[in-house]
């Protein structure tokens, strides 16, 4: 006997192949020949006309000037005149008087509640000094008298003189009544004042943790400076966000990512409030106020926990909520000289980094968790820690008879070209994020003194990956950058910092164009999800998720690519953002906000 769960299950599976051949049947049947006229397709729910499509590049991109939508899905693209043939007494039309239609951007590298929980918390970024740094502080404390913890992030030590971490005596000097613990903008240090280390019982006879360090001065007294897991562990400990903050969190987070034309995101949740937010996405989902598609990473070491997580859900439907990959941190950063190198820092010969794993330990937990079904998102950085992913994802393959599971390396910032061909070889996606490259200064500041002058070649080598027919995935990896993918966009195809330097781009043999930016951007991170035959372009029967820009981001030239705003955002053929209302005065806000 069937059971009931099983039939509803079926039923909402034939329904979403349904819709998915909806356009293409229609289509199909409005062409076929007949004794009398050619059947009408159905009415649409909305039509965007007059406008630039940028199409599927499958047969060949072509720009066309509308499309129809229905039931969530594309129904069908053309010219205005026969695409306004399908409008019905109920279909809503937009005049897009030119503005570019693109598939809606999928962020393949984000923490999303974190992101969500930053908005309101001390934004560093951007500051030059440590008293700029001092400044920004002391501000916030004294804007926000109540709050008992003050947390932060987004100071880069790189673009200081002298790149000199800050202490907690400098935290002391402005703030000494409460814990203050802010972390550095690629989330892998944090500083933290004396009375936070007072709670979180850090002194001078505390050790290091594994994969972490504690910086000690002279006295052999701690710093404030937590690197890697010391800052990690002491971040769990005392930044607990509640179930109602959590949720506030994701709704601002989604707010603020639609306004960029995202409609589906890929990440972790915060780990140690993980089902809480799970619970959140369900209920928003149930609500039906999900506006974004979601991709969660589970933790690489406790598959079984995701495996509970993925069985105990599974009536979200996948479309909004899959279990997708599990994440491992096989080395740290660059900038704290923590991401593992095959050989010396050039510019601290004592170390190369060391990756958190032993090979033989990776490719252990890599194989267990491709034979439960879940492919893998490992952060590597360094040449030796991305060579060290790349070996344990084609011993995994070996192993499962070659697994069609698209395993992936998140970041990639330092691999020479054997690794490119090796990923094009095994069927790693390359997951990067070009705005890493642009923070401030980083590039300029440190690393072509830190990986020396032929391995910097191979930094950030977006070109090298494409020129091997290795697969990419754009992300953001925010709140460590900005969640607007035009930045990302921006540093891809000019490799150039916010101040327009270098001319010409940093290392240009690498830049790439815009089209291949934007495909990475969409078709890249469905690919790597194994989701691009429902999105990630703009083609009839695929989901009717698409950014409609103001300006038309190809006629944009440097800077002005990263600014490009975003006039409609479209999800499941919804407007989930109209950026061409005006912005609500403050007053006006309030008002607008009751009930």
């Amino acid at each position: 006997m069937v059971s009931e769960s099983s039939m509803k299950t079926c039923k909402k599976n034939l329904l979403f192949a349904t819709l998915l051949l909806i356009a293409g049947a229609t289509r199909a049947v409005a062409s076929a020949p007949s004794a009398g006229a050619p059947a009408a397709l159905a009415p649409a729910d909305l039509i965007l006309k007059n406008g630039k499509i940028y199409t599927d590049r499958e047969n060949g991109r072509k720009w066309a000037e509308s499309l129809s939508i229905r039931e969530g899905v594309i129904q069908s693209i053309g010219t205005t005149g026969a695409i306004e043939k399908e409008k019905g007494p109920a279909t809503k039309i937009i005049d897009l008087r030119g503005k570019v239609v693109l598939p809606g951007f999928n962020d393949a590298h984000l923490h999303f509640f974190s992101g969500g929980i930053s908005l309101a918390r001390l934004n560093l970024t951007g500051v030059k000094s440590i008293g700029q740094f001092k400044a920004k502080l002391k501000e916030f404390a004294a804007a926000n008298p109540l709050k008992r913890w003050i947390f932060g992030l987004g100071w880069d030590h790189t673009a200081f003189p002298g790149q000199k971490y800050p202490t907690k005596e400098d935290l002391d000097s402005v703030v000494n009544d409460r814990p203050v613990f802010l972390w550095h903008t690629d989330e892998h240090l944090a500083v933290a004042n004396s009375k936070a280390l007072e709670i979180l019982h850090i002194d001078a006879t505390t050790p290091d943790p594994e994969d972490g360090k504690i910086l000690k001065n002279d006295k052999g007294e701690p710093m404030g400076v937590l690197l890697e897991s010391a800052a990690s562990e002491a971040s769990h400990k005392v930044d607990r966000p509640s179930k109602e903050e959590l949720r506030q969190a994701f709704v601002d987070a989604q707010e603020e990512a639609i306004k960029y034309g995202l409609t589906s995101i890929q990440g972790t949740f915060a780990r140690e409030n993980l089902e809480d937010c799970i619970q959140i996405v369900d209920e928003l989902h149930k609500a039906k106020q999900l506006k974004v598609r979601i991709s969660l990473w589970g933790v690489l070491e406790d598959p079984e926990k995701f495996a509970e997580l993925k069985n105990k859900y599974k009536h979200i439907p996948e479309e909004w909520l899959r279990f997708a990959h599990l994440k491992g941190f096989v080395d740290g950063v660059i900038s704290a000289r923590t991401a593992a190198m095959n050989q010396p820092y050039s510019d601290d010969a004592s170390t190369r980094g060391e990756p958190n794993y032993t090979q033989e330990k990776l490719s252990e937990l890599v194989l267990r968790a491709n034979r439960m079904g879940f492919p893998v998102a490992l952060h590597a950085i360094g040449d030796r820690a991305v060579g060290m992913a790349a070996a344990a994802y084609a011993a995994a393959k070996k192993q499962l008879f070659n697994s069609r599971l698209r395993n992936r390396v998140e970041h990639v910032e330092v691999a020479g070209p054997a690794i490119y061909s090796q990923f094009h070889g095994t069927g790693i996606v390359a997951s990067v994020q070009p705005s890493h490259m642009i923070y401030d200064d980083e590039s300029e500041n440190y690393n072509d003194a830190r990986l020396g002058k032929e391995r910097v070649k191979h930094a950030f080598a977006w070109k090298g990956f494409l020129k091997a027919k290795a697969r990419m995935a754009f992300g953001t990896d925010w709140p460590v950058m900005p969640v607007n993918p035009f930045i990302g966009l921006f540093g891809a195809v000019y490799r150039q910092h916010f101040n327009g330097r270098p001319a010409r781009g940093w290392l240009p043999e690498q830049r790439i164009t815009l089209d291949q930016a934007i495909e990475a951007y969409t078709l890249g991170s469905a690919y790597v999800t194994s989701e691009e035959h429902v999105k990630g372009s703009i083609r009839e029967g695929k989901f009717a998720d698409l950014a409609v820009t103001g300006k038309d981001p190809f006629k944009e030239q440097g800077l002005a690519l990263s600014k490009v705003p975003v006039a409609y955002t479209i999800l499941a053929g919804k407007i989930t953002y109209d950026g061409t209302l005006p912005a609500l005065k403050p007053a006006d806000a309030k008002t607008a906000a009751k009930p």
